[in-house]
């Protein structure tokens, strides 16, 4: 969306091109009729027939449901009102999504929806799509809970063939290893086969008696179809960060903490945690509420206005989010880009490191440039583990990551 003047509620209408138009065309048939056109007769009849097409698509309701679409999403009845120019872009990707569900497409596709939702927001999607979308939906995604919730049908590309499953994510998984362990037994059963034609047929063929035999096994072998070679297998990658030297608490703490980038408006106020060494913290809350920025006071990157944050002198801490991924430089390889972090290694090492977090082969020689954002993602997380943090801070980490492949240890 291009920021502009028009309202958000306004714009998630004017989607409705159909809608739109009757609408207009309502407007300049009753300014003709004001102004005593002699033509009435056939205004009269033709705004009749406007009226019906939108009495056909519920345009009477239509504001109250693009506002609920809009509520759902996150935007409040005052942010309604304000113009597309005055959101970030985020927010006006929840304004694209509204379009899209206010328009009721036949077919409705939808790239990475939860992206940029939060919790709540995700939730409500799903809830919209299980029990008001009437249309098609394709959708890709790396949210498994999302699409658990939410999918029928699984079109799986792999191996550069399309493949498709009933069920949902979870129901997906299950039958693909299941099919899977049957192609390679069906594999293995055929390849013993063919072995055993081509034993007797290596062992008898100069055999005067058993020759006939011998020809007899060679015709069956030569006219089995090509035995189909098995695709490679999704493999999984372990993120591993390895044990970093031992620290003595306090570790991280926050005591009574309050702050705001104006005086007038504390975004958190009195917020007091000890984070120990076996932590695993998830800080949730709603678009807005503070979660960046607890991260930055922890981070040392914002003050507290009151309150002490407190941490070990000699910890080590990996951050990750979006902003690293796109400030790599993405004229150098990957193996170049780690030897300019972490000098003095070789470059089989720096290859093993890459290869820990998926980036294998001739990919860890590639300029970043023309790697996918996963795979940016991971060179991250490559250099984050090179440092043997202490501390892990995870800013939207599963964005660009496969789901089959994550697992982080």
């Amino acid at each position: 969306i291009q920021g502009d003047d028009t309202p958000a509620l306004q714009s998630v209408l004017e989607c409705d091109k159909v809608r739109t138009e009757l609408i207009k065309e309502e407007k300049e048939i009753l300014h003709k009729l004001e102004s005593k056109n002699e033509n009435e007769s056939e205004l009269t009849a033709r705004l009749k027939v406007v009226y019906q097409k939108l009495e056909e698509i519920e345009s009477d309701t239509a504001e109250t449901r693009a506002s609920t679409i809009l509520s759902g999403l996150g935007f409040s009845q005052d942010e309604q009102k304000l113009p597309t120019k005055a959101f970030s872009g985020g927010w006006r990707m929840r304004l694209s999504l509204a379009q899209a569900l206010f328009s009721r497409p036949d077919i409705l596709l939808l790239d990475e929806p939860t992206n940029m939702l939060d919790f709540p927001a995700v939730v409500w999607l799903e809830n919209y799509i299980k029990n008001d979308l009437k249309s098609t939906l394709c959708v890709v995604s790396h949210d498994r809970a999302f699409l658990d919730n939410v999918t029928t049908d699984i079109i799986h590309l792999h191996n550069y063939t399309l493949e498709s499953y009933r069920g949902n994510f979870t129901t997906f998984a299950a039958t693909k290893n299941e099919r899977r362990r049957n192609q390679i037994r069906e594999y293995e059963a055929q390849l013993q086969y063919r072995q055993h034609l081509q034993a007797f047929i290596d062992r008898w063929r100069y055999n005067a008696k058993r020759a006939p035999q011998a020809q007899s096994k060679l015709k069956i072998l030569e006219k089995l179809p090509p035995l189909q070679r098995l695709g490679e297998n999704e493999r999984m990658v372990y993120f591993k960060f390895g044990d970093p030297e031992r620290v003595t608490p306090p570790i991280m703490q926050m005591d009574n903490v309050s702050f705001g980038y104006v005086p007038e408006k504390i975004i958190l106020e009195n917020v007091t945690f000890d984070l120990q060494m076996d932590s695993k913290i998830a800080v949730v809350g709603p678009n807005g509420a503070g979660k960046t920025t607890i991260i930055n006071l922890l981070l040392g990157h914002n003050q507290p206005n009151s309150g002490i944050v407190r941490s070990n002198g000699r910890l080590k801490i990996g951050h990750f989010n979006q902003f690293h991924v796109d400030q790599l430089d993405l004229n150098m390889t990957c193996v170049q880009l780690l030897a300019s972090k972490f000098p003095g290694q070789s470059e089989e090492e720096y290859r093993r490191q890459l290869g820990r977090f998926g980036i294998t082969g001739q990919t860890g020689l590639q300029v970043i440039g023309t790697l996918s954002g996963g795979q940016k993602s991971r060179v991250v997380f490559t250099m984050i583990a090179m440092s043997h943090p202490h501390v892990l801070v995870l800013d939207e980490v599963i964005i660009r990551i496969k789901i089959l492949i994550f697992m982080l240890n």
